[in-house]
């Protein structure tokens, strides 16, 4: 989820699941730790197929945590953040603003199936972990409408690079637990690699890159509680969209958390499309 907060919390040893051990964040880390995601989203930007000058969008930026490590990775080139939620784009100014890159980076609230801009206006498009909100707010056709658009404002052959967390991806129970937990919590839903690759396919992009990504780290059972109570709380008043109960959920995933801790982005999955037509040609 593309939501922020602070609740310290107490630490647990790390463990070591399916041959790949994941260290417990510690309770000094997890105060900042989404902001930084242990250099994750810095990794991933440094990854990506940008050359200088370039003009990016930024789709579902949320707080706008990747369009500043792209900024900051890239310094010649300029990025539009879009989202829907009017707190987090007032949230993703705030973090643009105090990282000084007001001139490089703008903030826009648009809803990304309908975006206001011209056809063939950027350069590359990029999305971290994004699409799981828009399927929360706009369904599956809603991530399919938002390829469409991807399409629209991109010029010919040009780049969407999107990083998701496919359930069959998941290697971990804690990792797991996540997709399932946020799934159920609000509808906050990631599809199959090859759904995205079709639905991909069907707004005339041809996927040229896969890549796998890992923090090493997960959530403690307390840190899991806050970020739960903080979806519970949060989700229905930044996107309109009503959760199950703190109880409810903690009742259904609390046994298993308490078991396996639960994943933080602990794994992603980037892919790098290329647009290969245009849609309704």
């Amino acid at each position: 989820m593309n939501l922020v907060h602070v609740e310290p919390s107490s630490s647990v040893p790390s463990t070591s699941q399916m041959g790949r051990t994941e260290e417990y964040v510690s309770n000094c880390e997890y105060e900042t730790y989404y902001g930084k995601l242990n250099n994750l989203r810095s990794t991933i930007a440094a990854s990506l197929p940008i050359s200088s000058a370039m003009r990016i969008l930024d789709v579902a930026t949320g707080e706008g945590f990747f369009a500043i490590e792209v900024a900051k990775y890239y310094r010649n080139l300029k990025i539009t953040g879009v989202d829907i939620s009017r707190s987090s784009v007032r949230n993703a100014k705030k973090n643009v603003k105090r990282e000084g890159l007001g001139e490089r980076v703008e903030i826009v609230e648009a809803d990304t199936t309908r975006m206001n801009f011209e056809r063939a206006e950027f350069d590359m498009a990029i999305n971290f972990t994004g699409l799981e909100d828009i399927h929360m707010t706009r369904g599956r056709v809603g991530v399919q409408e938002t390829f469409f658009e991807v399409n629209r404002v991109l010029k010919p052959k040009s780049h969407f690079c999107l990083v998701v967390m496919p359930p069959e991806e998941m290697e971990t129970e804690a990792e797991k637990i996540e997709v399932a937990l946020f799934s159920y919590i609000c509808d906050a839903t990631w599809f199959t690699l090859r759904e995205y690759e079709e639905m991909l396919e069907k707004a005339e992009f041809r996927v040229v890159s896969v890549r796998k990504h890992y923090t090493g780290k997960k959530l403690t059972p307390e840190q899991a509680k806050s970020e739960i109570r903080f979806a519970c709380k949060n989700v229905p008043r930044t996107y309109g969209i009503e959760t199950p109960s703190f109880q409810e959920i903690w009742a259904k995933f609390g046994e298993t958390i308490r078991e396996h801790g639960l994943g933080h982005y602990s794994k992603v999955v980037s892919v790098v499309a290329q647009k290969s037509g245009e849609v309704g040609n």
